[in-house]
Formats: C-alpha cells, structure tokens, sequence
C-alpha cells in the first residue's frame, strides 16, 4: 500500500513542477531534505545535483527559509530546481 501512495504522490507533485516550469511566472524550485527545528547556521548546500549525505540528512527550517529569502534578490537560482 505504501509503494502505490509513494507513487500517486510522487505523480502529482511532478505533475505540479511541470505546471510551474511551463508558466511564465518567476519560480525557483527548492526541493529541501528532512526538516529540523534546528537553529539557522547559515552554513548548508544548495545546487542541481545536490546528493544527500547520509539516509537521514535534514536541514533546519531556519535555514531553508534563510535560502528562500536570498533568492527574492539573487536571480542565479531563477527558474531552476534546488535541492
């Protein structure tokens, strides 16, 4: 059962990436690890071939948000997918 549900979530969501990457909005795709309620660091990775280290490889919200908040003015990561 959960195989079949990997599988239908994993269709909408590319579903909906092909939505976004068709529009003519600006979008940046941030694709984060687990989540944390670790602190901000500042210090994490982000690029298109991203891998993570290790099976349970997260990052703190903090510091996702940090990254989401550089990009209203950073334009290298527009209209591309991060991880």
């Amino acid at each position: 059962m959960g195989t079949t549900l990997l599988r239908t979530e994993t269709a909408g969501h590319e579903a909906r990436e092909k939505i976004i990457r068709q529009s003519n909005l600006d979008w940046t795709l941030v694709r984060s690890g687990g989540l944390s309620d670790g602190e901000h660091t500042g210090n994490y990775r982000s690029g298109e071939d991203i891998r993570a280290k290790g099976i349970a490889a997260s990052i703190s919200r903090a510091d996702v948000a940090d990254f989401l908040l550089r990009q209203l003015t950073d334009y290298s990561y527009l209209r591309k997918t991060r991880w």
